[in-house]
């Protein structure tokens, strides 16, 4: 990616979560034709599109405004990661599983998204075959196990995990670095 181009994604996707953050939802129209088509754009599939914004994106939003509510516990496994996620605010619970369902049943129908701040995400949307997950939905929030007997998609699992982690301690900021 050009550094321009690199430099206009990331401008775009910042306003955008300030929007977010701030409670201003979606860019408008204008922003969104600014940000052009490709991997940020408004257009079908891209980051900003509707059925993402709506979906995915937004209970993601969602979730790094909220992420000190937010209680992590992994256990690694030799081939995988046991990882349970909850929170003690019943609509930050109920975020956490809403987004662990719509990112699971988006895995199931091989319907990925452009996902810039994760270096594992892309990597699990290309292979949903080669790991196996299962969801536990508790009271409180999911307790996810994802295991494989493929040594590199392993690294990724536990990569996710790890990103997860940084996500829910730092918040916004650990997301960023992600996209640097």
């Amino acid at each position: 990616m050009q550094r321009r181009t690199f430099l206009t994604t990331v401008v775009g996707f910042v306003g955008t979560v300030v929007g977010f953050l701030t409670g201003r939802g979606a860019p408008s129209a204008q922003a969104q034709g600014m940000m052009g088509g490709g991997m940020m754009g408004g257009g079908k599939g891209g980051m900003m599109s509707p059925e993402n914004m709506n979906g995915p994106m937004r209970t993601g939003m969602e979730l790094f405004k909220v992420h000190q509510q937010i209680q992590r516990k992994v256990t690694e496994l030799p081939n995988g990661v046991h990882d349970v996620t909850t929170s003690a605010d019943p609509t930050t619970a109920a975020l956490i599983q809403k987004h662990v369902v719509e990112m699971y049943a988006r895995l199931d129908q091989n319907h990925p998204f452009p996902y810039p701040m994760s270096n594992s995400v892309p990597q699990m949307f290309a292979h949903p075959t080669k790991y196996q997950r299962k969801l536990d939905i508790l009271p409180d929030g999911v307790a996810v196990t994802e295991t494989s007997t493929d040594p590199e998609m392993v690294a990724v699992i536990k990569a996710h995990s790890r990103e997860l982690d940084r996500f829910a301690k730092e918040g916004m900021p650990a997301m960023m670095r992600g996209m640097m």
